[in-house]
């Protein structure tokens, strides 16, 4: 598992830029903290009960001024399970391909921010991705 802060990128009108990305569990509250950091924006701090729901609302704050954040997290096909929020903190989510759940990846592992999607896409496409792995089931 990859360790916080970590250095990721961001883009935004095609420039893509420097950018760190942290996370951490508060001891009082047992909420997940998530913290986007870049020369070309404020520090950006979104809290949720975990660090992947903590991660879309950093990601909501930015998605208007037109960043992504380049995190395996912010991807398409990639989102957690029940489980992996209760028990993992959200820290690691599923890719999904075709008609099964995959392999699972860390949330905030980088990647090419030109890879990423807004946090509306990526719920629309998890949706439709669950229901084509539901319909699969059905029919096998």
């Amino acid at each position: 598992m990859i360790q916080s802060p970590q250095a990721i990128q961001v883009l935004r009108d095609g420039i893509t830029l420097d950018a760190t990305v942290a996370w951490r569990q508060e001891r009082e509250s047992w909420a997940w903290v998530v913290e986007i950091g870049c020369t070309d924006f404020d520090l950006v701090e979104a809290q949720a009960h975990d660090a992947f729901e903590a991660l879309c609302l950093a990601r909501e704050q930015l998605e208007p001024r037109g960043w992504r954040i380049g995190v395996a997290g912010a991807q398409a096909d990639v989102w957690p399970s029940g489980m992996a929020r209760e028990q993992g903190g959200g820290l690691r989510a599923y890719r999904m391909s075709g008609d099964r759940v995959g392999d699972l990846v860390d949330v905030f592992e980088p990647v090419d921010p030109a890879t990423v999607t807004t946090v509306a896409e990526q719920r629309a496409e998890t949706e439709r991705r669950y229901d084509e792995i539901r319909r699969s089931a059905q029919n096998r």
